[in-house]
């Protein structure tokens, strides 16, 4: 093993802040691992002929046109890594258009095609050393030449600092599987380094990623997500490593807070392993908890590995069981008090092992804290115990839920109710009496009893997704604010920014807010999400559950249309710039790949907001301008509620409901606003001429710009007459140009309106 790389084992070694006697007898397999991995070493080299080398991986190709191919020493029991430096090309196309597209606004073409100084590779199959197979190989253990190459690889994979190594090959080396992972580092001559790769444990097996700087943090780097999808050749052995590995039946969680706050927690986690061949398992635990002992099946075990500061906590299990019961004793600073007196819960979802989100699981809670705090949890409280100055309450979940959570501080509780159910608000006022008083010296005024508005307003959004959307099963929903500035959701529990008890806002953004997490209960609690790019029927069905609730409770009608308004705009004039425009968004169906260091803001802009106008122009489109009925719409979000409740939904099941309701294949409107980016922009002007009978011809003449040529839409338009009478239909727009003809009128109209009710996603101008 040569200096350079037994360095790096060493700052490993120091940092785990374990001796090597410790870690050989209680992480030794891992470890063992991590130092075959840290410890390998330079081999052989060839130099690649002069018709060169390709290799071929999916959608990606690398053309090895001149210079020297390096070996390593053999990791798992299998040579693994191969180095190439000198002169090559990257080509690299994804298969779909969506991802075609994206690839587009990062690098302004459909196809790339660089150079590339130097690539590393990194295999699980060994038959990708077939390609150099064939090259004579002469033994070379001279690091120098290639160490800044190498170092770079080490800096992508591998976090000295806490003793991480990625998590796929760690995953696939451990459990010695046989399968297609492959991994690409690419040295680009100009630009960072890009990377590819293949995981058969990903969904989307695909990747290929760029680096990009970290704002606000020096000389930081992270890789993100540039196209994401399945293999296009899909192996029969490959299925089984996508699938989890354990199925989990329920948690059981007894945590204790002490007085200066303190976490300390054993989790019991029951799960079957559906995989024989699989033993080390990992789950995620919020890193500033340390974990203290593992328990197996009720026996201690040392078969475990979590790094200093490490989120990944992995575990062996035995080869003899199925069904196992595992305890994590673990303690640490998961609670924070700021000076207001609010206390933060710095990981509200990493503060028990997690294995997976997508498994639905049952939660038995029991806490024990200072009996000066108020602390209260998901689901139902079964039980509440004074002992000793301290707490005890016990909270289960009413159904399987896919997380869990809690709040703890220095709260009053107002309780509001109805026959169905009730809602108890959590509130600080010794902390808003200090917010208040440091905010009024700068002209800002505070809410009074907020509890008890708040109280109103969530059990009002509650009756009315009720009513709207169909029951749940809670009886009670825990309304408690947290000193961050966002919202969260959970089964029968709420978290609220602080602000929403403290600043009166304009525009109902506080309601919508408030509203907004609490149809939560309903999409993304009663019916999940499938994947990411199904999260707009979480977010985005949300959204528009809040502004349907605010247009109803409040009977405004203005502010619902001027919200609209203003996330339109939004939308329409993202990132536009006095000469240019920036990079377009992407499609809904991005999910939180929207959102990247080239186009930040776009998942709340695109997943919530143009998720939210999706759901408004097919309530519009479904409205009956003669009676304006919208029971069409009602149905189907409940049939869609129903149909879904306790279950993961895709979009493709909402867009089989919607296929229902309109009696048609809806798959033209998916395209263009779910799959697509289009937003149309509309001139329009009409002429009017009478008739000999005295009658009045409107011909209506509208451009459509800025979308495809078979871009359609159905847009209703107004036509006022004198007197506040009106007429509305709607009309078929498609191509560039349309040419209408209107029913013949009785009379002149005042106006005619294109567009009305804020009905589609578009820009007007009138000619």
């Amino acid at each position: 093993m040569n200096y350079y790389l037994t360095s790096l084992l060493a700052i490993i070694l120091i940092t785990s802040k374990l001796s090597i006697s410790q870690i050989q007898a209680a992480n030794a397999e891992y470890q063992k691992m991590l130092s075959d991995i840290t410890g390998i070493s330079l081999v052989s080299s060839a130099t690649v002929p002069e018709n060169g080398i390709t290799i071929q991986e999916d959608a990606a190709t690398f053309k090895l046109n001149s210079g020297e191919i390096y070996r390593f020493s053999k990791i798992a029991g299998g040579e693994r890594l191969l180095l190439f430096k000198g002169k090559g090309k990257f080509i690299y196309s994804p298969p779909s258009q969506i991802e075609k597209d994206h690839l587009y606004r990062f690098y302004e073409k459909y196809i790339l095609d660089e150079d590339f100084s130097y690539l590393i590779l990194m295999f699980e199959d060994s038959s990708k050393l077939n390609v150099v197979n064939s090259l004579v190989f002469s033994l070379n253990t001279n690091i120098i030449p290639i160490k800044k190459e190498f170092q770079k690889f080490i800096d992508y994979t591998l976090n000295t600092d806490i003793g991480y190594f990625e998590s796929d090959f760690m995953k696939c080396f451990l459990n010695k599987h046989t399968n297609s992972l492959f991994y690409a580092h690419i040295g680009l001559v100009i630009g960072n380094p890009v990377f590819f790769k293949v995981s058969p444990y990903e969904r989307e097996e695909v990747n290929f990623l760029k680096t990009t700087e970290i704002k606000f943090i020096t000389s930081s780097t992270s890789n993100e997500v540039v196209s994401s999808y399945p293999l296009q050749k899909q192996e029969k052995i490959a299925q089984k490593f996508k699938e989890d590995v354990i199925i989990i039946n329920n948690y059981k969680i007894k945590s204790t807070i002490n007085d200066d706050l303190k976490f300390n927690a054993k989790c019991e986690i029951s799960f079957e392993r559906k995989i024989p061949d699989t033993r080390w398992i990992v789950f995620n635990l919020y890193s500033d908890l340390k974990v203290d002992s593992v328990y197996l099946n009720g026996k201690l075990i040392y078969n475990f590995y979590r790094g200093e500061e490490n989120p990944e906590l992995w575990v062996k299990l035995d080869s003899a069981s199925s069904n196992y019961m595992l305890k994590v004793c673990y303690t640490g600073d998961l609670l924070e008090k700021n000076q207001l007196g609010w206390i933060a819960l710095k990981s509200p979802d990493y503060w028990f092992p997690r294995y997976s989100y997508s498994n639905n699981v049952k939660y038995d809670l029991t806490f024990t804290h200072p009996e000066k705090y108020t602390l209260v949890s998901i689901g139902e409280k079964t039980s509440e115990e004074i002992d000793d100055d301290f707490v005890n309450t016990h909270w289960k979940s009413v159904e399987p839920g896919h997380n869990a959570s809690f709040n703890i501080g220095n709260f009053e509780k107002f309780e509001l109710e109805d026959d169905h159910n009730k809602v108890n608000v959590f509130i600080s006022k010794a902390g808003h009496q200090m917010l208040g008083s440091a905010l009024a010296s700068y002209g800002t005024l505070s809410g009074a009893d907020m509890d008890e508005k708040i109280a109103t307003d969530v059990l009002g959004s509650i009756q009315f997704f009720r009513e709207m959307i169909g029951p749940i099963p809670l009886k009670e929903l825990q309304v408690t604010e947290i000193p961050y500035l966002h919202g969260q959701a959970f089964p029968g529990l709420v978290h609220l920014s602080f602000l929403n008890y403290q600043v009166i806002e304009k525009d109902k953004e506080d309601e919508l807010f408030r509203a907004h997490e609490v149809a939560h209960q309903w999409w993304g609690i009663g019916v999940d999400f499938e994947t990411y790019h199904d999260q707009w029927l979480s977010e985005g069905f949300s959204d528009y559950s809040a502004l349907w609730f605010v247009q109803a409770a409040f009977k405004d009608n203005e502010i619902f249309f001027e919200v609209l308004d203003k996330w339109r705009d939004e939308i329409l004039n993202n990132r536009k710039y006095l000469f240019t425009t920036g990079q377009q968004a992407g499609p809904i169906w991005l999910g939180y790949r929207t959102n990247s260091s080239d186009t930040e803001g776009d998942y709340n802009l695109i997943i919530y907001k143009k998720g939210a106008w999706v759901l408004h122009m097919l309530r519009n489109m479904l409205l009956d301008f003669n009676t304006m009925n919208e029971t069409p719409f009602q149905n189907m979000i409940k049939e869609f509620y129903k149909t879904y409740r306790g279950k993961k939904a895709t979009t493709l099941d909402f867009k089989r409901i919607v296929d229902k309701y309109f009696g048609q294949d809806m798959g033209w409107f998916f395209n263009q606003f779910v799959y697509g980016t289009e937003i149309p922009t509309y001139l329009f002007s009409y002429s009017l001429e009478k008739t000999i009978d005295g009658k009045v011809l409107a011909t209506c003449k509208i451009i459509q710009e800025n979308v495809s040529d078979d871009f359609k839409m159905y847009v209703p338009i107004n036509i006022k007459f004198s007197g506040d009478r009106f007429a509305r239909l709607r009309i078929e727009v498609k191509g560039k140009e349309s040419i209408v003809k209107l029913p013949l009128l009785p009379e002149e109209p005042e106006e005619i309106i294109f567009n009305d009710l804020t009905s589609v996603l578009c820009e007007v101008e009138y000619d």
